[in-house]
């Protein structure tokens, strides 16, 4: 997978990509407002603009130029925090997420990173497993009065195999 800053003739594509992992990953846990609500707070376009003017917006895309994997970057004094969304598919073509750390690192973020998952989101967990990342702490978020339960990932450059 190719691992680069996202244009905006990609803002539809992350759009859907985006709608479609939200719904694969908490669609069954709380009601599609609440989902709409998450997508509305997370990736709204005007979001999205604000992250690709900055240049914190990354797109993952195959070989075919599908893009598969979204990445908004919020960077904070002692890490950098990575709201990502990787297509839902059969969890045995898992996508390896070591290509993100690479491109991270290539791009100049060298300390730790941060990532919020839902709880129980097979695909991305794995994605993050094979990024070297390591579960932590649990989480509740409340999303248009639902409580979703979310584990942050952490990796640090000193434990990173490709930091």
């Amino acid at each position: 997978m190719d691992v680069r800053r996202a244009t905006y003739e990609d803002l539809a594509d992350i759009e859907a990509v985006t709608r479609w992992a939200c719904e694969e990953a908490i669609g069954e846990l709380v009601p599609h407002a609440a989902v709409s609500g998450c997508i509305h707070k997370r990736f709204r376009r005007s979001v999205l603009s604000e992250h690709l003017l900055a240049q914190r917006l990354l797109v993952g895309e195959t070989d075919a130029g599908r893009i598969e994997l979204v990445v908004l970057i919020e960077e904070y004094l002692d890490h950098t925090q990575l709201n990502t969304v990787v297509v839902p598919s059969h969890p045995s073509q898992s996508i390896d997420g070591s290509c993100l750390v690479n491109a991270l690192r290539s791009m100049g973020w060298l300390g730790p990173l941060r990532s919020s998952i839902p709880l129980g989101d097979i695909v991305v967990e794995r994605f993050h497993e094979t990024a070297g990342f390591v579960p932590g702490e649990i989480v509740v978020e409340d999303l248009a009065g639902y409580g979703v339960v979310r584990r942050e990932w952490w990796l640090d450059p000193a434990y990173s195999a490709t930091g």
